[in-house]
């Protein structure tokens, strides 16, 4: 039996048709009719009931569709994996995350990835926390929890270390806070994460996550204007070590509480759960995971 006959019965079963089989291939009804019984014949079962206007699946009809419909769609994706495995990666590519990550991976990394590989096109989608499971028809998603979905696998591929950070002129004018539960008496610089409360940051102490009601007096869904905003004095943010680290050794920003209480965040990459992995998809992950290692030294294994 020829992998085209697994085909053209998985084909049939699905569409419960030999005409719409038959066109589809573009073959006479009675010649996907034959090739049914010839495949029934050889295997000596009945694989399916036959009334004048419909078909209908035996018990073993079924079992052999379940079995058939995976070796097919196995040969595909080999077939499908040799043939991108010689030729440049090429297609369209959906990606979907947070706007955080998207900011960092847009100051220079889309850039070199689509230079690197030109035929492919990257489409980037806003990650909305609310509705994971539409998120999850892109080709690869970013974001600081692993699926639940069974369909899909997680990679890990940073750990960030977010800090409490304030400049100089703030703290010369408003005082040093001495432990993260006086930070509801400082002006917050919130940066809304779509993921957790505006209004509560957390910090780690005695390995127990606590939580600081803050107010003040400017919320952004950017973090890098959230940033920009501490550095000119305005107040007291809570941001990533990484984002952070350049300002810190200018002297613009100081780092509170000497990085203690710091919350450590980890960030996953997801994809389909697909045994052999598209060559667009495959050459984004390994890419981006070097990038990480080298631009901001925080991937983690």
């Amino acid at each position: 039996m020829k992998i085209e006959d697994l085909e053209l019965f998985v084909l049939v079963t699905e569409h419960m048709s030999f005409t719409e089989a038959a066109n589809q291939l573009d073959l006479p009804q009675s010649s996907v009719s034959r090739k049914i019984k010839q495949i029934e014949d050889s295997l000596e079962v009945r694989l399916f009931e036959r009334t004048s206007r419909k078909i209908y699946l035996t018990e073993q009809g079924d079992r052999f569709y379940k079995q058939c419909k995976q070796i097919v769609e196995e040969f595909n994706c080999v077939t499908e994996s040799l043939t991108e495995h010689q030729k440049e990666p090429e297609g369209t590519l959906t990606l979907c995350m947070l706007p955080l990550m998207a900011e960092m991976l847009a100051e220079e990394f889309f850039v070199f990835f689509m230079k690197t590989f030109p035929k492919i096109n990257l489409v980037y989608h806003a990650l909305n926390p609310e509705d994971l499971e539409h998120s999850f028809n892109a080709d690869l998603m970013l974001y600081i929890h692993p699926p639940k979905e069974q369909n899909m696998i997680a990679r890990r591929i940073m750990t960030v270390s977010r800090r409490f950070y304030a400049s100089p002129d703030y703290l010369d004018k408003h005082g040093i806070p001495e432990h993260p539960s006086a930070l509801n008496e400082h002006n917050c610089l919130k940066f809304d994460t779509k993921v957790y409360p505006i209004n509560e940051w957390n910090y780690l102490e005695d390995q127990t996550i606590k939580t600081v009601s803050v107010n003040g007096s400017f919320t952004s869904d950017s973090i890098n204007l959230t940033m920009d905003f501490a550095i000119k004095g305005q107040g007291i943010c809570w941001i990533p070590q990484f984002l952070a680290n350049k300002a810190v050794r200018e002297g613009n920003l100081v780092c509170l509480f000497d990085g203690k209480f710091s919350i450590e965040q980890p960030f996953y990459v997801m994809y389909h759960s697909r045994r052999y992995m598209q060559k667009k998809v495959k050459v984004f992950l390994d890419m981006l995971t070097q990038y990480m290692e080298q631009k901001y030294n925080v991937f983690n294994n």
